[in-house]
């Protein structure tokens, strides 16, 4: 968005706008490195003591559920970096600025005027992630051009993974006359897609595939999560759509020693997407990971209490069963299909 179309826009807007000028030292860290960090010795974490689990995305998950515990306890923290650590990152994500810029103010205007953004995320408030993943995939994902960053910037609009809807049903002709035909099939399709990552069935069936099986795949039939329409992808789509959620799922990473925190269903569908996009020669974003760079645990870099010790050991097979059964349950309540077709 270039600083004449704030202009445009009422004063509220612009002061919400305004107020998302700066990535956090995590996100900027992702941004100038292209890819996740695993920063063991470089910070230390403590509890959010104003932390609310209910102000997120996430607070639609079953009150007093092992998941919930979960979710709280991965991210009730906060961050202390040491000053190397932020002058390292600060240096690096300088040479990256300015950051490209897109003439987006109407996507802009639409969602914070018509739709409902205002639930904190995972790191920040939902307009901030939502401004990272547009990021970059303007500076790391050049094979789809300007709507890389356009998709990303909308990604949730249709839906998030916890039963939040930004906007309803009957805006999607709206929201489908501000972008291409391209551009809408991508973000009609990125939370069902997510959805079905997370429920399991796809991802297991795509890694079990052989390199020419996946190179003559056709199509992927699937309901959208609105309004359960059936839509499809076709095989080009279908490799970009994945690309997509491999940058999607940096954001959900821990910032420290991986070999302890790596129990997670994002750390998970961000490894086997980037193996599955790797071997099928259909990576296109510039997303660095090498699994040698996950570190032990250092002293300090979790909580030291018993409940962020005990979800930080919780078998892995143990957390994706959870998130699948959780996602079912959300899909059912608002008459969501999970089936698909892949062809």
């Amino acid at each position: 968005m270039l600083l004449r179309d704030l202009l445009h826009f009422p004063m509220p807007t612009i002061r919400r706008l305004c107020s998302l000028s700066s990535h956090s030292l995590k996100r900027k860290q992702a941004l100038a490195l292209a890819g996740p960090y695993d920063n063991a010795g470089a910070l230390t974490a403590v509890i959010d003591p104003l932390f609310e689990l209910s102000a997120t995305i996430f607070k639609t998950l079953p009150p007093g559920s092992l998941l919930e515990k979960v979710q709280k306890t991965r991210l009730d923290t906060i961050l202390h970096w040491s000053a190397d650590a932020q002058r390292t990152i600060e240096t690096a994500y300088a040479t990256k600025l300015p950051l490209p810029t897109a003439n987006d103010a109407e996507l802009h205007q639409f969602m914070t005027e018509e739709c409902d953004f205002q639930t904190e995320h995972a790191d920040g408030s939902f307009l901030e992630h939502l401004h990272f993943c547009r990021d970059y995939a303007a500076l790391h994902l050049d094979a789809y051009g300007p709507r890389a960053s356009r998709v990303m910037l909308l990604h949730s609009i249709c839906g998030v993974g916890t039963n939040c809807f930004p906007m309803r049903a009957e805006q999607l002709p709206q929201l489908a006359s501000m972008l291409n035909a391209e551009e809408f099939a991508q973000v009609s399709a990125f939370p069902s897609v997510l959805r079905l990552l997370v429920h399991g069935p796809l991802l297991a069936e795509l890694t079990a595939r052989d390199a020419a099986s996946l190179t003559n795949l056709r199509m992927l039939r699937y309901h959208r999560l609105l309004d359960n329409k059936q839509l499809e992808l076709d095989g080009p789509q279908l490799w970009e759509a994945l690309n997509y959620q491999l940058v999607h799922a940096i954001d959900f990473l821990p910032a420290a020693c991986w070999q302890r925190t790596s129990n997670d269903f994002f750390f998970h569908i961000f490894t086997q997407l980037h193996s599955l996009l790797s071997r099928s020669g259909q990576l296109k974003a510039d997303v660095r990971w090498d699994d040698a760079s996950m570190q032990p645990y250092v002293a300090g870099a979790r909580p030291d209490t018993w409940r962020h010790w005990a979800v930080d050991h919780l078998p892995n097979a143990l957390v994706l069963r959870l998130a699948s059964m959780q996602v079912a349950r959300y899909s059912a309540a608002v008459g969501h299909d999970l089936e698909y077709d892949l062809e």
